[in-house]
Order: structure tokens, then C-alpha cells, then sequence
């Protein structure tokens, strides 16, 4: 029978077993076929079950394990792991492993008792699952929240996925990115994790995370860092990790922030936008100018829209960085930017309408749009994707819209895949890819451009292709322009040249896809291109070829291409090596003509010497790198006698194509270096050997050459060529190249047989140069003028620098396109050359240009090309080339058609004419201007001509938008433009000939400016320092004059005098001259005459800026930084002010009161200037203004004043110190001019001494004389004394002592006297808020001089002293505000008698009267409350003096404030006070406060003019009292008087004397009784105040108080009540006191119930009356016998 049962067992067990079996099958079925009827099975997930040694070996290898334990035939169990499997794909997903495992042993190990149970382990430590194991969310919550993860005095680990959670879960938490095993890193976690409990109990989550791709993807630069999340929005710790206390402040400080700003758009860095880009799903972007009034604005609005962004899940951040808004693309501020997934969309809508905003922003969020983006944010796109589609397209093509519409089908399915898309709508862009025709579409891999060329409509090809290109290793096919730009971009760039359609390339290509990966890792971009021409380029004739490319410098792949482990240890190789890369004679040429800086080195490799020599060289090869300079080597001897060099190895140094031999030792590599980094640096001009001449004359169109002759250094030739160098720059912008070379063969052949001699090569054609070689302004001005560069009889060459300074300067320029060694362009000039007189004649300059690249510069799809450049907008001919007549024909009508107006220029126009000419005027103008614009435009098209005669371009624009991107408003507006930078005109554009004037001293900036009469007279006038030379236009002596004194009129402007010239002989004949030439020097208007050498310009230039001559008598002059080292040069002792015109306000005050001492300091020897230049004066040390700085000759540090600028006495004081150091010694005062000078000085250090007793005394004398200078630059005043008498009231009884006065508040100095001590204690006193040190005698005279002091008891060596003066210095300040002064004294047994025991103590003085501070000293706001509390300040029978700030407190505090105003000049006012103080208590007892105030501007603001006066404020309303203020009690009648008590729509307040005195006053009172702190008695008081007014028409007084003991009196025992008085008898209110109708019918009752009481009264006496007389009559008449008998 058991033999039976065994075997039905193991049958079903082995069925069971078969059934797994295949329900296995089945699911890997489903997993390899994705069919759907498998789906279900494929997505179900299964909880796996583990033993004891795999649970042991998962908690070992898993940070997260979950495990849930079961016990067999359990039915909770299995429904429990039911619900669990659901939630098994999530744990994976956030990184927790999740298994299940039945062992009874092992669950009580972990004290599990109970099944079914779960335990989440985290780094092995289990923690116990207490909640419902069948709410799978709950259990989720568990294993992924951060309360789960928190472990005892550590901080978490997380990874990724945890981390994203919290991230977006948790408001506030820190973050620690982190390395592994590493040193720094655990340092850093230990110091990190003393702080992790302060960290939670502030409520912010600490965690740390150990992910290198997170931290990248997060732009962490370095590990550890440690980032601060504030609502999911991160903040970088930039500060030292090793420094807790700092990083719990900073997490602390960030948080107080954020909850501070809860409601505003958070403020980031640049380096926070870029984490945020980087890892926020959604994420909006406000770029704004903080400063910016319209940003502002905006931005107000949108914060209105940040808490429903929240709520959509799209993070709001603002950024005021014009560099970070550049970056993308951003050009005018404000901007919205919304980011999804790293990818920018611009908003183009209304900012201030937030509506329309955040409906902008929600349909970004749910639509399936590809994103417009602009060049600068495809740009950064490009450098920041892996996976990046951009689509090219036209937005107004209707064939790109119909790719679009496609393309948006497979939007989420790339971002599934993790590919970016976004589409441009710009030709330039396309065309810097190599994209003449849209829509295209390109991939970029790791910034590695794919172009696709499939059918762009059918989508699902697209992403088949774009998945393709994500998931293959395919070396990535590119155009050449996009490998020009790739060439120019990457490091390390490996390109295969091949040929698509030849076996030999398709079979090296399936080779090399094999290393891609490999170059990928190695920081190498693998690209391939099949162009013939751009092989040739690099002089590859043969295809396959490889090409490395290391910081542009091509090195070619010689071995066997086929062989992908060579190929990967070459490029590998060419990574890590230092070496020199070799080049091929073609590659050489390319490089050359593309770097601007290029060392190579010629040699024989061969040759065991060259190799040295080069193995030397490779040294400096980063050096070389690391200064920009490419360093090639070339073994061809060919290519080496091509530049002239016979001897090998040679170093040629080519710095825009210009080269340079080195002459010197090559095996001196530090030599070497130094030579080309001086090269590269230094503006010389390079030396050739005929050779290199040669050719640079057959390459380039205009080059100068300097033909020196043997030249050594110290003659003429070499001093010359210094004077050229100073002109290299200027030649090299207008294209022309200046050489030099000593040989003399070359210029022998063009005949030059005298040396030094200049000549001038155009398209190889020379132009002597015949004047005086030495002034290299004449020469510069004649090698540049375009006659000069004109050749007859044929179209003069260009390069690309040179036309467009030609098309800047002239108005018509046309320009012939086209490629050298063309046929057909060579044809077309043939012709071309027959009208090139016709065009001069018509003025029109004719030039060609063949440069490389040309083309695409100036927008020219296709050459050869004709261009007609008419005043800079170009209009391109159409016809046919060939045909002479036609062109000159077309050239003719173009001009003619240029009328003398001034052109209207679009938005396209205007923003390429700025950025390609140099000189552009533009008047902006809205299109509804109107009449004052039209006649602005008559009168400016009157100087249109002249303006373009001096190459100057006069366009106008409506383009209000650009107007105000350049910041130009308002409009209407005439700007011009140099070199892009706009300078605006501010006077009236009516005048146009001063807008002419102007227009030509900005393009022509130092050149001699002619001026008419009026203006003259105006310069004389306005002008401090005019030079003006008379001449006659035409008179040959004039002109020689003028261009004389041209050259230096740079150098008179630099000294500050404007150098002009007139033509009108009237104005000459009116300052003293009949003949001309002549120069008349204008100072302050007052005239000199020059009697030299008109012709010697240094002679003019002396005069000029001869100081006596630029000298006024009655003004200190002004000078510029030129003149100052001028005067400075030739004065023994120099004072100069500096200021400034535009943001000093009180440099005139200054400058008013040094000019009372100008002639003393020149009489004294000293002479004073000012001077107006900031950046001069901080060169000086000077970093405020105003300041005077005193110099002396030969001395080379300046003396900065540090005293009061505007006491002038003082600083003559101070001048003449400097000037004489032997008087600087500190001053003795004695006796009333010691006092005088306590009370006068501001700071003031008395020393006080004792000759006679003191040996010590003068010594320490002697040393305190060394920084008295100092002091007094700091503004303190140091005086000595040897004044027993005061220094024994100040408390000084030993000497030395040394007492500072700061506002004749003293504090003792206790440390050593000496002189560094002192003088930074000083210094201290003066600029912290420091606490005054007293003595006991300095207290005893402080408490009889000051009302209110604060004195602060402490003793030496006492921890918890310090501590507490350290928070009372806090508020020092403020006491001073309130007129609390505030001292420190150590003194215990002064202590001893305030009964003071123990230490630190507050003692608050008032008028003498002693009150000891029982609080905490160490909370300074509760100190400060304290001392500026009513109560606490007021005093027995006198009235309180207050400041301002003191009024202004109690008139916020108090509701009834009478204010006595008086003045220390008022005879009354004392007499007035005396009165009022009678009553002062009196006031109190009615509630009014009484202070008194002696401020004349606080006075003023409350309309009192005269003192002494009275003003009384209910609830900040003042009333002033004009009745006699020396009756005191009409006085006390008028403050207590209902008139003036009563506030209009308000129930007035009283206190029990106040209302006692209504109830004596009023018959008809209603008082309303209060209570504080209930809420109810206010809700009542607001209905009853809607009451107020009747109860005024009914003649009965409301009022209320706040007063339950006084209530209870009147038997009022709940609150709130109301009493009714009528003749002071109460009547309670039993009725509902919200329903105010019923308490106003109620009091009218009450009111008028007077004629019916006196009625029943009388009823009443008069029945009591008669019921007495019945009495006395039944007594009297009705006896009986009985009392007749008796």
C-alpha cells in the first residue's frame, strides 16, 4: 500500500513538473515570438523563491532585498503573493530585489513569527513590514520611501531610481554624490553623518548615492558634491564638505528660504539651470533682467501661475544671466523657455497675460509637437545629447510642413528610444551643415552628425532609421561641411575617405566598424565621407584612406587598413602621445591657409641629427597646444625649397598665412617656445627670405614690404621698423599684409636700389612709397587709401576683409564672385575688364574676389556670381555675364535708381548691415510718428551726402521691436553704430548740422574736428580747455599747418583739450588775428596766444600742455590722467580730488569748499588739481568718492585723506602735515578747550599723561606719534593731555591711559599701549558696533548727563559674559535710534550696590533711577523690547524726551499720545515744560501718554513751525492745541475733553478715569465692556460700531473699555456687555448685542423714557401724600373715649 502511494506521488509530481515545464516553454516562446495571445503571460511577473544560501548570498551581493516569507498550505500566503507579484516589476525598477523563501529556522533569526510576513533588507539591516501585506501600494511605498530607508546615525545609500522618487516626493533633501573607495569621499561621509540627525529633525532628508553616469548626467564636476533639492529643484554646496556646522547653516539657510519664497518662482545659477535641464522632465525656464522694470512686471504675473505648474508637474525657475540666455539663443529679456526632456520650446506669446501662459505651458505637457528651437539651443543640444534628430525645414514651405505633420507620429516613440527631436526653421543653419535643400534630417550620435536620405513622408522608414542609428555601431556618414565643422569641434577625430561604390572601401569600412566602440571609449570621433574633392583637399589621391585629426592637425594612417587591431593601436597611439603630428606637402597648404597660428618643422627623416632635434621639439608640443599654436612636421625637401630653405631642419612659424624662419638653436627647445609664443603675441612684423617673399606676393592680393637692406640693431633701418610695427595691427584689418626681409636680390629686380625703402605689391603690381618712411601714420594713411589700391586698366583683387571694409565705406561697390583656374570666370573678367572705366566714372568701385569660403559668407549658392553692394544691401545680377553692355547697363540703373533719400531698411537688412559694416547711422522711427518725425527726416536728408562722402551709412527704420532689444527708448531716436555698439544722439535732430558734427567726431573719433561760428563760440563758452587753429581753406601754408598739428591731436585730447579747427576769417579777425594760420588756446575762456613754431607740432604739444598755461587762478583745475602725471612729473608736492559728475551727490559741496583753500595750498607750495576718473582712482587706492590723495615727488604711495572732506580748515590742516612731517605731532589741550574738543569731535582719542611721575609716559608718546597719520585718516582725532583734573573725572588715576570718545561717550582702553594695538583698537571702536568701556567715574558723570543708559555689568575671564556681549553689540544700534545709550563697566563692587551676585548683569538707568533686567540677556530682541518698553522708560513727574524713531513707535503703539515740541533756542519752551510735567501723571491716569521731542525736521513734517507747541495724535490724528500752554489744567481740560476725545465711525476707548469723568459730564453715556482674547466681543464690536453715528444723533456718548474688574462694579459679570448710564444710574442690556438694530431701539427707549418716569414720579409722591394726611387725619379725628378720658 505505502509502495502505491509513493508512486501516485511521484506521478503527480512529475506531471506538476512537466506543467511548469512547459508553462516555461511557453513563456520563453512568448518572450522570442512577442506574439499577442502571449502577452499576458510575457508581462506576468513571478516573485522568485529562494533558499537559505541564496538569501544569504542575494543579502551579500544586494543592497535593497525585499523577501517575503510564507508557510505551506497557507491561503493568506498565497493570496497575499498574489497581490505582490503585481508590484514585482516596480522593486526591480527602483533597484529592490524582490524574493520569496519558506524556512521556519530562518524567519526566527529575524524574529519572524508569523507568516505570511515581509522584511525589507537594506545593506543587510532588516526592518519589519507592520502594515497590510494585501495593499500592494502601500507595501511599495514602503520598500521605495525614505522613512523605510532611515538607518540610526547614517546616512541612507540610494540609487538612481530611489532617488528620482524622493526627489519628487520629498520637499527638502540633501543629497552626497559620491565615490567609492575613496579617501576623500569617506572623510567626507564621517564629518556628513554628525550631522544627519540635525538634518531630520529640521525636516530634511539626508541620503547618499554612489552613481558616476547620475552625477555626469547631473554636470557634477567633481566627487564628492553635495546637492540640495528644494522642491525638486537642486542647489549646488560650493562651500568645504569637511566643515559640518557650515553645511547644516547652508541646509538650513536654504531651507528658511525656500519657505520664506514658497509662493515665488525660485532664483537659480547657471550651474543649477544645467542640472535642472539635464534631469527635469519638465521644466520652465524665465530668463529676466533683475533690474529690468518690464521683467519685473512679468514676473509678478507669472507667480501667479508657479503653484498650478506645480501641480501639472512642471517646475517654474527664473535666471537673471544675460551669458546663460545667450547661450540660448535668447536675445531680449524677458523670455519663457519650457524644456521637456532636456529639449527647449520659446514661447512667443503675450508674458503678461499668465492665462494665456499656462495654457501654453499644459498643451506643451500633452502635445506630441517636435519642438522649434533656435541656432544657439540646437547649438547647445548638439554638445549635451547622445541621441539628438534634428529637422531642417522651411516653416513657410508647404512640402516642410507636410514632413512635419508626418514626423509628429513618431515624436513619442523617439523619446521612448531615448532620441531628442527638434526642428530648426533657418537656411544659415542648414547651410552650415552642408543643407541646400529642406526638409532634411540629420542625427547627431555624441554630437556625430548622420544626414538621412530616405523619404522624409514616410515615418516609419524614418524611425526604423533613427533606431538603426541608435542601436548599430556604424561609423557615422557625413557631408564636408559637416566635417569642416567637426574638424573644428573635437579633440580627436578619426575620418575614413573612401568610395562607396569600390569594393576595396566597402571591405576596409566592414573592418574598421568593428574598433568604433573601442574609439567611442577612447574619447575618438569615427567618422566617413565619400567626396572626391574634399580627399583632394588633404592631398589623398588614393581611397581608402584614414586621417586622424588631434586639434585640427591632420597625421595620415600609412599601414595596412584592413587590419582594425593597427588601426585602433595608431589611433590609440596618436591620443596618448606627445608627438609632432606629420603632415603631407597638400595637408600642409590646408593648414596654413585655415590656422591662424602654425609652427612646422622641415626636416629629412632620414637623418639621425633631424630626428634628435625633432624628439627635442615634441617637449614643447603642449606648450605649443596649450598657447593655440598647431606644431606639424613635414620630411619633404620639395615643399621645404618651396619656402626658400636650403638648409634642413628648419622651423617656420606662418601666422596668417605669413611666415616666419626661426634663426636660432632648434635643440633649445625653451628657446624655441619663447620664440613662438613672442611670435604669437607680439604685434612684429614678420622677417622672409626672398623665397617666402616670393611667394607670399604671387598668394595674396596686397601685401607691404619693408625692404630694410643689411640691417643691425641701434640704426636707423631697425628704429624704423619699430615705427612700422606700430601699424602691423591696422594692416592686418584691411587685409594687407606687412613683411620686411634684409635680402636685397628680390628688390633689385623691381629696381629698388636704395635701402631702407617701402613698396606696396597690388595683385603683385608694386607702388613705391616716396615720402618719410619714419611716420608710420602717413604711411598707414597711404597704403590704405583707396586710390592707392586701385589698379588701371583691370579689376582690382580682394580678399574677404577688404571688401567688406569697402562696402562699409563705400556706398556702391559691385563685386565680381568667382573660383581661381575657373574657365568660365575667367572669361566673364575678360569681359567684365572693358567697363571697369565706365563703373569708375560712375563712381562705382569694380572689384573681384576669389577667396575660399567666400561664397557662403556673403549668402551666394552658386559662382561665378555678380553682386551689386549699394549702400551695403546687395542686389545680385541676373543676366548674362558674358554680355558687357548688359552689365554696364544694369550697374548704371541700379545707381540711378539709389535716390537722395534716406533708405528704408527691413529688419533682415538692418540686422546684416550691423553685423558687417563698421560705420551705420539709424533713425528709428514709429510708423505713426507723425509730422515731428517727417520733418526730422527733411532736415537729416539734407546731410545724407555728406555722411556717405566719409563712408558713413544713413538708414531709417520702423523697426520698434530691434529699437528696444538694443535697448533704445524712446523713440523717435538717432543712433549710430560702430562696430555693431549703438551711441544714441541726445540733443534736437532739427539742427543738422550739429547732428553732422557729431556723426563725424564719432566715425572719425581723434581726428582735428572743423567747427562753423556758432559752434565755437559755444566750445568757448562750455569748454575748460580749447586749442582753436584759424586757417584758410586752400592756402598751402594752412594745410601744411593742419596736417602738422593733426599728428597730435590725439595726444592734446589725452591731456584734455579739445584741438578743432575754423575757416572763418571773422572769427579769427575777432580774437586777434588777420593772418593765418594761427593758434589761440581757450582756458576757462580766457585767451592765449601762440607766438612758436606753428609748423614744430612738439612745440605746439608743450605749450599746449604746459601746467602754468592750462593753470586758472581762482578754480582748482581739471585734469585728465595724461595731465595729472604730467603736473605730476614737474610739482614737488601734489593734491588731487577726485570725483565724479554723474553718481556723487555731494562732490560739489566738496569741491565748493576745497576752492577756499586753493590758493592757501599754492601759496604753501602745493598744488591742487581734480580730477574725474574712477578707474584712476582705484589704481590709486581710492574706492569712494569724493577723496583727496596727496602726493610727493618722488615718492611713489599716494596719502588718502580719511577726515571730514567738507571741513576745509581741517584738510589744510592735513595738506600741510604731509607737506612737512616734522609738524605731525600729536596735539596738547588742557582744561575748557580739552572739554570743548569732547564735545565737538565726533571720534577722539585723549591720551592722558604725566611727564613729571610717569618714566614710561613719553616713551609710549613717542610710539602713539607713529599712527596719529593713521588715525586721523580713519577720521579720529588724537589730542593728548596732561590735565590732571579732567582725567580724575573721567576716572583716571594711574597713567598712561588712553580714552576713546565717540559722540563724547567714553571707553578706556585696557590693553597694552602700544602703537599697532591702539591704533587697531581705534579702528575697531570707530567701525564696530562695539559697546563703550567705562570707569566708575565715567559712570557716576554719564548717569547725571544721560536720561536713559543701559549699563552692561561683566568680569574678566567669563565664558558666558562674552557670549552675551557678543548679542548685545547686535543691538547697539538700535538703542542709539531710541536714545538709550549703552556702556559696559567691570566693576563688583560698583555691582555689589545695584545688588547685583552674579554675572553677566543689565542694569537699565533712567534719569538715575536703577531697574535690573531679570530676563534672558542672550536674546537680544527681548533686550531691546525691554529697554524700549513704555513702561520700562517712563519717569515719575516728567514728561519723556524721545527721537523720531522713538515718536514714530509710540504712535503705532499708543491711541492717545500728547507730543510737547520744544527747541534748546526757546526761552518759552523750558518755562512751557515746567507747566506741563504738573499734569504729566494727570494724562497717564487718562490714558494719554505725554513725551516731548526736540527735532526740527520731524517738526516740520507734523506743520509745526514755531516751538514751543502742542500736538495731540488719536490713533495717529493729530489735533494741535492754540490755546495758552502755561495753563496747565485748560491744557489737561482740552486733552481729556469729549470734543477732542471723539474719532469719527469709531467707539472710543477710555480707561476707568476717563470714563468716570464722561459720566460726570455726559447725562447719556453707553458703554460697551470688553475682555481681551475673545473673539466675540470683537465680532460684536464691529456690528456695533455700524451704530456709532446714531447714537451720536441721539445725544448719548458710546464708548468702550476694556476693564472686567471695573464692569464687575456695575454687576457686569460676562463679557462682552452693555451698560446703558443715565445720570450715572445703570441699565444692562439683556438682548442679543449682534442684532444692532435692537441695541439702538433699546438705547432709544432708554433715551426717551425721562417725560414718563417725571409723570409716574409725580403720581407717585402725590399718592404717598395723601396716603400720610389719610394717616394723620384716622389719628387725629377718630379717637376713641378711652383717650378723651385720659
Amino acid at each position: 500500500m505505502k509502495v502505491t502511494w509513493c508512486w501516485l506521488v511521484c506521478l503527480c509530481l512529475v506531471a506538476a513538473g512537466h506543467q511548469v515545464s512547459s508553462a516555461g516553454d511557453k513563456k520563453k516562446a512568448a518572450v522570442k515570438s512577442g506574439s499577442p495571445e502571449n502577452e499576458q503571460e510575457k508581462v506576468e511577473a513571478v516573485i522568485e523563491d529562494v533558499n537559505a544560501k541564496q538569501l544569504e548570498r542575494l543579502l551579500d551581493e544586494k543592497d535593497y532585498v525585499a523577501v517575503y516569507w510564507y508557510g505551506r498550505n497557507c491561503r493568506q500566503c498565497d493570496k497575499v503573493l498574489h497581490e505582490l507579484e503585481n508590484i514585482d516589476d516596480e522593486t526591480d525598477h527602483f533597484g529592490v530585489h524582490f524574493v520569496k523563501i519558506n524556512d521556519k529556522k530562518l524567519s526566527k533569526q529575524y524574529n519572524v513569527k508569523t507568516y505570511p510576513a515581509l522584511t525589507y533588507f537594506r545593506n543587510k539591516e532588516p526592518i519589519a513590514y507592520e502594515g497590510d501585506l494585501l495593499d500592494e501600494e502601500q507595501v511599495l511605498e514602503f520598500l521605495t520611501s525614505l522613512e523605510a530607508m532611515d538607518l540610526p546615525d547614517q546616512i541612507e545609500e540610494v540609487n538612481a531610481k530611489i532617488l528620482e522618487k524622493i526627489v519628487h516626493d520629498t520637499g527638502y533633501i540633501a543629497v552626497l554624490f559620491y565615490r567609492p573607495q575613496c579617501k576623500k569621499s569617506e572623510k567626507v561621509l564621517r564629518e556628513l553623518e554628525n550631522i544627519d540627525d540635525e538634518a531630520d529633525q529640521l525636516g530634511i532628508a539626508f541620503v547618499k548615492i554612489a552613481d558616476e553616469e547620475l552625477a555626469e548626467e547631473y554636470s557634477l564636476a567633481s566627487l564628492p558634491t553635495l546637492v540640495y533639492y528644494r522642491n525638486s529643484i537642486p542647489v549646488i554646496y560650493e562651500g568645504d564638505l569637511m566643515r559640518e556646522e557650515d553645511v547644516l547653516e547652508w541646509l538650513v539657510q536654504n531651507k528658511n528660504t525656500a519657505s520664506e519664497e514658497e509662493d515665488m518662482i525660485e532664483d537659480v545659477t547657471a550651474k543649477t539651470l544645467e542640472t535642472l535641464t539635464s534631469t527635469a522632465q519638465h521644466l520652465a525656464v524665465l530668463f529676466y533682467d533683475h533690474d529690468d522694470e518690464e521683467s519685473q512686471r512679468i514676473l509678478t504675473e507669472l507667480e501667479n501661475i508657479d503653484d498650478e505648474c506645480d501641480q501639472k508637474g512642471i517646475s517654474f525657475v527664473k535666471i537673471d544671466d544675460d551669458n546663460v540666455a545667450k547661450e540660448y539663443g535668447v536675445d531680449h529679456l524677458p523670455t519663457l523657455v519650457y524644456f521637456e526632456n532636456k529639449i527647449p520650446s520659446l514661447y512667443d506669446g503675450d508674458l503678461s497675460n499668465e492665462e494665456q501662459v499656462l495654457a501654453w505651458l499644459v498643451e506643451q505637457l500633452a502635445s506630441d509637437t517636435i519642438e522649434d528651437i533656435t541656432d544657439e539651443m540646437l547649438d547647445k543640444l548638439i554638445k549635451k545629447s547622445s541621441h539628438l534628430a534634428v529637422l531642417f525645414y522651411d516653416k513657410d514651405d508647404s512640402k516642410s510642413t507636410a514632413v512635419v505633420n508626418e514626423l509628429e507620429n513618431i515624436d513619442d516613440e523617439c523619446d521612448q528610444k531615448g532620441i531628442s527631436f527638434v526642428k530648426i526653421s533657418n537656411p544659415e543653419e542648414a547651410k552650415e551643415y552642408g543643407i541646400d535643400d529642406v526638409p532634411s534630417l540629420i542625427y547627431f550620435e555624441n554630437g556625430i552628425p548622420s544626414i538621412y536620405e530616405g523619404d522624409l513622408k514616410n515615418e516609419e522608414k524614418v524611425l526604423d532609421w533613427l533606431i538603426h542609428q541608435v542601436e548599430s555601431d556604424e561609423i557615422e556618414d557625413v557631408t564636408d561641411e559637416m566635417l569642416d565643422m567637426l574638424i573644428k569641434r573635437s579633440k580627436h577625430l578619426a575620418v575614413l575617405f573612401y568610395d562607396k561604390d569600390a569594393k576595396a572601401s566597402v571591405d576596409t569600412l566592414a573592418e574598421l566598424e568593428n574598433i568604433d566602440d573601442e574609439c567611442d571609449q577612447k574619447g575618438i570621433v569615427f567618422v566617413k565621407i565619400d567626396n572626391d574633392a574634399e580627399a583632394k583637399e588633404y592631398g589623398i589621391d588614393h581611397l581608402p584612406s584614414l586621417v586622424y585629426f588631434e586639434n585640427t592637425i591632420p597625421s595620415l594612417f600609412i599601414g595596412d587598413l584592413k587590419n582594425e587591431e593597427s588601426v585602433l593601436a595608431w589611433l590609440t597611439h596618436q591620443v596618448e602621445s606627445d608627438e609632432i603630428e606629420d603632415v603631407t606637402d597638400e595637408m600642409l597648404d590646408m593648414l596654413i591657409e585655415k590656422s591662424p597660428s602654425l609652427a612646422a618643422f622641415f626636416y629629412d627623416k632620414s637623418k639621425p641629427a633631424h630626428l634628435a632635434v625633432l624628439k627635442e621639439l615634441e617637449n614643447i608640443d603642449d606648450e605649443c597646444d596649450s598657447n593655440d599654436i598647431a606644431f606639424v612636421k613635414i620630411s619633404n625637401l620639395d615643399e621645404a625649397k618651396e619656402y626658400g630653405l636650403d638648409e634642413l631642419p628648419a622651423l617656420v612659424y606662418f601666422e596668417n598665412r605669413i611666415p616666419s624662419v626661426y634663426e636660432g638653436n632648434l635643440s633649445e627647445e625653451e628657446q624655441v617656445l619663447t620664440w613662438l609664443v613672442e611670435q604669437k603675441n607680439s604685434d612684429t612684423i614678420e622677417e622672409l627670405t626672398d623665397e617666402l617673399l616670393e611667394n607670399i606676393i604671387k598668394t595674396n592680393e596686397y601685401v607691404v614690404v619693408y625692404f630694410s637692406g643689411p640691417c643691425e640693431e641701434g640704426q636707423k633701418c631697425d628704429s624704423i621698423l619699430d615705427q612700422l610695427e606700430e601699424i602691423d595691427d591696422e594692416a592686418d584689418e584691411h587685409g594687407i599684409h606687412l613683411v620686411t626681409t634684409e635680402e636685397v636680390e628680390l628688390a633689385k629686380r623691381y629696381g629698388i636700389k636704395t635701402f631702407p625703402t617701402l613698396a606696396f605689391f597690388r595683385n603683385q603690381d608694386p607702388l613705391i612709397y616716396k615720402g618719410d618712411i619714419s611716420d608710420e601714420k602717413k604711411v598707414l594713411a597711404w597704403f590704405t587709401d583707396q586710390g592707392n589700391l586701385e589698379l588701371a586698366d583691370q579689376i582690382e583683387e580682394v580678399n574677404e576683409k577688404m571688401l567688406k571694409k569697402l562696402i562699409g565705406s563705400s556706398a556702391h561697390v559691385v563685386a565680381f564672385f568667382y573660383e581661381e583656374k575657373n574657365k568660365e570666370a575667367t572669361a566673364i573678367l575678360k569681359e567684365l575688364e572693358n567697363i571697369d572705366d565706365e563703373c569708375d566714372a560712375l563712381n562705382v568701385d569694380f572689384v573681384k574676389i576669389s577667396d575660399p569660403g567666400v561664397a557662403p559668407a556673403f549668402k551666394l549658392a552658386t559662382l561665378p556670381a555678380l553682386v551689386y553692394f549699394r549702400r551695403s544691401t546687395p542686389i545680385r545680377f541676373s543676366g548674362d555675364l558674358m554680355d558687357e553692355e548688359g552689365v554696364l547697363k544694369w550697374v548704371t540703373t541700379t545707381k540711378e535708381q539709389d535716390v537722395d533719400v534716406i533708405e528704408e531698411v527691413d529688419v533682415a537688412t538692418l540686422e546684416k548691415m550691423l553685423d558687417d559694416h563698421v560705420n551705420v547711422v539709424v533713425y528709428f522711427y514709429a510708423k505713426g510718428c507723425g509730422k515731428p518725425c517727417e520733418v526730422a527726416l527733411n532736415r537729416l536728408e539734407n546731410i545724407d551726402d555728406d555722411a556717405e562722402r566719409h563712408g558713413i551709412q544713413f538708414v531709417k527704420s520702423t523697426s520698434v521691436k530691434t529699437a528696444s532689444r538694443l535697448g533704445i527708448d524712446p523713440l523717435p531716436a538717432l543712433v549710430y553704430f560702430e562696430e555693431g555698439q549703438p551711441i544714441r544722439y541726445n540733443e534736437d535732430t532739427f539742427e543738422e548740422d550739429n547732428v553732422l558734427d557729431w556723426i563725424l567726431e564719432m566715425h572719425h573719433g581723434n581726428t582735428m574736428k572743423n567747427v562753423s561760428r556758432q559752434s565755437l563760440m559755444s566750445m568757448v563758452e562750455n569748454y575748460d580747455y580749447l586749442a582753436v587753429v584759424f586757417y584758410t581753406v586752400g592756402e598751402e601754408e594752412s594745410e601744411r599747418v593742419l596736417r602738422r598739428l593733426e599728428l597730435i591731436d590725439v595726444e592734446v585730447q589725452e591731456y584734455g583739450t579739445l584741438l578743432v579747427k575754423c575757416d572763418d576769417y571773422l572769427m579769427s579777425k575777432k580774437y586777434g588775428h588777420r593772418s593765418t594760420p594761427a593758434l589761440v588756446f581757450f582756458r576757462h575762456g580766457k585767451i592765449l596766444h601762440f607766438e612758436g613754431d606753428l609748423m614744430d607740432e612738439e612745440e605746439v604739444l608743450d605749450w599746449l600742455t604746459d601746467p602754468e598755461n592750462m593753470e586758472s587762478m581762482d578754480r582748482i583745475e581739471r585734469v585728465n590722467r595724461k595731465m595729472f602725471q604730467r603736473i605730476l612729473q614737474r610739482s614737488d608736492f601734489l593734491a588731487a580730488f577726485f570725483y565724479s559728475d554723474v553718481d556723487c551727490k555731494q562732490c560739489d559741496k566738496v569741491l565748493e569748499e576745497l576752492e577756499h583753500i586753493d590758493d592757501e595750498a599754492d601759496s604753501a607750495g602745493i598744488d591742487f588739481v581734480k580730477i574725474d576718473d574712477k578707474d584712476f582712482a582705484r589704481e590709486m587706492g581710492v574706492f569712494a568718492l569724493p577723496a583727496v590723495v596727496f602726493f610727493r615727488h618722488g615718492h611713489l604711495d599716494p596719502v588718502i585723506y580719511a577726515g571730514d572732506l567738507k571741513n576745509e580748515e581741517r584738510l589744510l590742516e592735513w595738506l600741510l602735515i604731509q607737506k612737512d612731517p616734522t609738524s605731525d605731532m600729536i596735539e596738547e589741550y588742557e582744561d575748557e578747550q580739552l572739554v570743548e574738543c569732547i564735545r565737538k569731535m565726533e571720534f577722539v582719542a585723549v591720551y592722558f599723561y604725566n611727564k613729571q611721575e610717569c618714566e614710561q609716559c613719553l616713551s609710549i608718546l613717542d610710539e602713539l606719534e607713529n599712527i596719529d597719520d593713521d588715525t586721523d585718516r580713519h577720521g579720529i582725532s588724537f589730542i593728548k593731555t596732561q590735565d590732571l583734573n579732567i582725567a580724575t573725572n573721567f576716572g583716571v588715576h594711574e597713567f598712561p591711559a588712553l580714552i576713546y570718545f565717540e559722540n563724547q561717550v567714553p571707553s578706556i582702553y585696557e590693553g597694552e599701549l602700544t602703537s599697532e594695538d591702539v591704533l587697531q583698537w581705534l579702528i575697531q571702536q570707530k567701525t564696530e558696533d562695539r559697546i563703550e568701556t567705562v570707569t566708575r567715574s565715567m559712570l557716576e558723570s554719564l548717569l547725571i548727563n544721560v536720561q536713559y543708559l543701559a549699563v552692561y555689568f561683566y568680569k574678566p575671564n567669563c565664558r558666558a559674559c562674552d557670549q552675551v556681549l557678543v548679542e548685545l553689540e547686535n543691538i547697539d544700534d538700535e538703542c542709539d535710534l531710541f536714545g538709550i545709550q549703552m556702556v559696559k563697566i567691570q566693576d563688583p563692587q560698583l555691582a555689589k550696590r545695584y545688588g547685583i551676585k552674579t554675572f553677566p548683569a543689565l542694569v537699565y538707568f533712567r534719569n538715575g533711577n536703577p531697574l535690573l533686567y531679570d530676563g534672558d540677556l542672550k536674546n537680544e530682541d527681548s533686550v531691546l523690547e525691554w529697554l524700549s518698553d513704555d513702561e520700562n522708560r517712563e519717569l515719575a513727574d516728567e514728561i519723556e524726551a524721545v527721537n523720531s524713531r522713538m515718536l514714530e513707535r509710540l504712535l503705532d503703539e499708543s491711541p492717545f499720545l500728547a507730543v510737547f515740541f520744544y527747541d534748546n533756542d526757546c526761552p518759552d519752551c523750558n518755562t512751557v515744560l515746567a507747566e506741563l510735567e504738573n499734569i504729566d501723571d494727570e494724562a497717564d491716569k487718562f490714558g494719554i501718554d505725554f513725551v516731548k521731542i526736540n527735532d526740527e525736521e520731524t517738526a516740520k513734517k507734523f506743520g509745526i513751525i514755531h516751538t514751543p507747541a502742542l500736538i495731540y495724535f488719536r490713533k495717529r490724528t493729530p489735533m494741535i492745541y492754540d490755546g495758552d500752554l502755561l495753563d496747565e489744567q485748560r491744557v489737561l481740560s482740552w486733552l481729556t475733553s469729549q470734543d477732542v476725545f471723539e474719532i469719527k465711525d469709531e467707539i472710543e476707548e477710555v480707561n476707568r478715569k476717563m470714563l468716570d469723568k464722561l459720566l460726570d459730564e455726559n447725562e447719556f453715556v453707553s458703554v460697551y465692556f470688553y475682555e481681551n482674547n475673545c473673539p466675540k466681543c470683537q465680532e460684536v464690536l464691529q456690528e456695533l460700531e455700524n451704530i456709532d453715528a446714531e447714537t451720536d444723533n441721539l445725544d448719548i456718548t458710546f464708548v468702550k473699555i476694556r476693564d472686567t474688574r471695573y464692569a464687575r462694579k456695575y454687576g457686569v459679570t460676562k463679557f462682552p456687555a452693555m451698560v446703558y448710564f443715565r445720570r450715572r444710574f445703570p441699565s444692562i442690556y439683556r438682548g442679543d448685542l449682534m442684532a444692532e438694530q435692537e441695541v439702538l431701539e433699546w438705547l432709544q427707549k432708554n433715551r426717551f423714557k425721562q417725560p414718563e418716569l417725571n409723570l409716574f414720579m409725580y403720581a407717585l409722591g402725590g399718592i404717598t401724600s395723601g396716603f400720610v394726611f389719610y394717616t394723620i387725619f384716622l389719628l387725629f379725628c377718630f379717637k376713641g373715649p378711652h383717650h378723651k378720658t385720659a
